[in-house]
C-alpha cells in the first residue's frame, strides 16, 4: 500500500493544488487576468469542486459507496458546489454592480458557472483516481 492509499485525506489538497495551477495556466493563456493570485475564488477549474470530488472519490476507494462516510462526503461536495455556482456566483454579480455604481474594486470573480465546476468536479475525480492507482 502506497502512502497516498494509507494516507487518503492527502489526495483532496493535491487534486486542489493541481486545479489552482492549472487555473493560473489557463488565465495566463487566455489573458483573462493581468494578475491572478494562487488560490483565489472563480475561474477554471473549480478548485474546492476538484478538492471535494477528489475527497469522494478517495472517500469511496477507502470506505466503499454503500458507507456512511461516502453519503456525507457526497452530499458535502454537492454543497460546495451548488454555493460555488449559485450563492458565490450571486455574490460577484452584486460586486460588479457595487463597482459600477460606486467606483470601488471589489473583487467580481467570486463564483463559477456550471461548466467551471463540472470540469473542477471531473479534474478531482481524475487526480483522486490517478493517485489511487499508482
Amino acid at each position: 500500500m502506497s502512502f497516498i492509499q494509507e494516507y487518503p485525506i492527502i489526495i483532496p489538497f493535491i487534486a486542489m493544488l493541481a486545479a489552482e495551477t492549472a487555473k493560473v495556466i489557463v488565465d495566463l493563456v487566455t489573458n483573462r487576468r493581468k494578475v491572478r493570485y494562487f488560490f483565489s475564488t472563480g475561474g477554471i477549474p473549480s478548485g474546492h469542486s476538484a478538492f471535494v470530488s477528489a475527497l469522494v472519490v478517495a472517500v469511496a476507494y477507502r470506505e466503499g459507496v454503500e458507507s456512511t462516510m461516502f453519503m456525507i462526503s457526497a452530499v458535502i461536495a454537492i454543497i460546495v458546489m451548488y454555493d460555488a455556482i449559485n450563492l458565490r456566483n450571486e455574490a460577484g454579480k452584486h460586486a460588479k454592480a457595487i463597482n459600477k455604481l460606486s467606483g470601488s474594486k471589489l473583487e467580481e470573480s467570486l463564483g463559477h458557472n456550471h461548466i467551471e465546476v463540472v470540469i473542477g468536479a471531473v479534474f478531482g475525480a481524475v487526480v483522486a483516481f490517478i493517485l489511487l492507482m499508482v
